[in-house]
C-alpha cells in the first residue's frame, strides 16, 4: 500500500485508516500499520488512536463533581500528568486496568492540523481501588466507591486514546495487538535505517568526536544491517502466526488467542531490544554538545512502544477484560 501524501490531514488519515480495521485479515493489518509506523511513527500513533478507541472494553471511572475535582491532563515529555478526582461507578467490576476520562477537555490543534487531543487515560486499577487515606481521600455518598484525588499521576503517551474514535470490543484484541505490533516494527525499521545513515566516528573531525566513549568497532551500516535482520526474522514469525488466525479473540478459542498473545509478547521484547541497541550504537557518533542523533525518532516512537509492551495485558486474554462492547 502506498505511503500517504505528506500533507494528509489527521482527519483524512483517519478515513484512510478505517479501510483497515477489525474486519480485515490480520496479515494485511500487519502490513498496513508497519508501513504507517515507518512513514511517521508519531503521526501514525495519533491517527490510530483518533480512529480506534482501543480502550473501550475497559471499565471506566467517573469524574467526581465539586470544587477542585474536575480532572485535567497536562502534556509532558513522553506522556501526560493527570490530576483531579474519580470514582468507580456503582457495581463496576474493574479488572487490572481502568480508563480515566476527561470531560470538556480543551481541544488543541493536532500535528496535521485537525483538532482534538487525548481524553481517555488507562491506568492500573489500584490507583482507585487502594484503601483511601488522609484528607485527599473523599468517600462518595451516592453508592459509588471511594473518590480519589490524583495529583500529577504520570500516564505514558501509549496509554492514552480518544473517546471520539470508533469503540472496539474485547473481541477486537487481535486487531489491536497486530496493529500496534505493525506500528512498532515500522518505527524500529525507521530507526535502523537512520542508524545506517550515520557517519562513523573515525570519519568525523577530531574536535567533533565522541564524549570519551569507547571507539566504534562496527560501522553504523553493519550494526544497522544486523539489527534489521533481527527485526525481519521476528516480523516473519509474527506474520506466520497471524496468517489464517481468527479475527476475533473469543472465550471459546483460548489457545489461538494465547498463541498470538505469546508471539506479540516476543515481538515486543525484540523490538525494544533493537531500538535500545540502535540508540546505544549511535551514542559514540554524537557530536560534542549535541543530542544523540536518534533521540528524536525514539521519542516519536515511545507511545507505540509503551502500548506494545502492555498490549496483551491491557486486553484479553491477559487482562481478562469484559467482552462488553465499548
Amino acid at each position: 500500500m502506498s505511503k500517504l501524501p505528506e500533507n494528509t490531514t489527521t482527519a483524512a488519515h483517519g478515513d484512510y485508516l478505517r479501510v483497515v480495521g477489525p474486519h480485515t485479515r490480520l496479515p494485511r493489518v500487519l502490513d498496513f500499520f508497519e508501513l504507517d509506523g515507518y512513514s511517521d511513527p508519531s503521526a501514525a500513533w495519533q491517527s490510530f488512536t483518533r480512529t480506534w478507541n482501543w480502550a473501550a472494553p475497559l471499565a471506566t471511572a467517573v469524574p467526581a463533581e465539586g470544587p477542585g475535582a474536575r480532572p485535567a491532563a497536562r502534556p509532558e515529555q513522553g506522556g501526560f500528568a493527570l490530576s483531579g478526582q474519580w470514582h468507580l461507578p456503582p457495581g463496576a467490576d474493574a479488572g487490572p486496568w481502568l480508563v480515566l476520562p476527561l470531560t470538556g477537555i480543551r481541544q488543541q490543534a493536532g500535528r496535521h492540523g485537525a483538532d482534538g487531543t487525548a481524553d481517555l487515560f488507562v491506568v492500573g486499577s489500584q490507583v482507585l481501588l487502594r484503601q483511601p487515606r488522609g484528607p485527599r481521600a473523599v468517600r462518595d455518598t451516592g453508592g459509588a466507591g471511594p473518590t480519589r484525588r490524583l495529583d500529577g499521576l504520570r500516564v505514558p503517551g501509549g496509554f492514552a486514546t480518544h473517546s471520539a474514535g470508533t469503540p472496539l470490543g474485547a473481541d477486537d484484541a487481535a486487531f489491536v495487538w497486530t496493529a500496534v505490533a505493525g506500528l512498532a516494527f515500522g518505527a524500529a525499521r525507521r530507526l535502523t535505517d537512520a542508524l545506517a545513515g550515520l557517519v562513523p566516528s573515525n570519519a568525523l573531525p577530531a574536535a567533533a568526536r565522541t564524549r570519551g566513549g569507547p571507539p566504534v568497532t562496527v560501522s553504523p551500516a553493519d550494526a544497522a544491517a544486523e539489527l534489521a535482520g533481527l527485526l525481519r526474522d521476528e516480523r516473519l514469525n509474527l506474520a506466520a502466526r497471524v496468517h489464517g488466525a481468527p479475527l476475533a479473540v473469543r472465550a471459546d478459542a483460548p489457545r489461538a488467542a494465547e498463541a498470538l498473545a505469546d508471539q506479540v509478547r516476543r515481538a515486543s521484547r525484540l523490538v525494544h531490544h533493537v531500538i535500545a541497541a540502535a540508540y546505544e550504537r549511535a551514542l559514540p557518533l554524537t557530536v560534542d554538545g549535541a543530542r544523540d542523533p536518534l533521540v528524536r525518532l525514539v521519542e516519536e516512537s515511545s507511545p507505540i512502544l509503551h502500548c506494545m509492551r502492555f498490549a496483551v495485558e491491557l486486553l484479553p486474554p491477559g487482562g481478562q477484560s469484559s467482552t462488553r462492547e465499548g
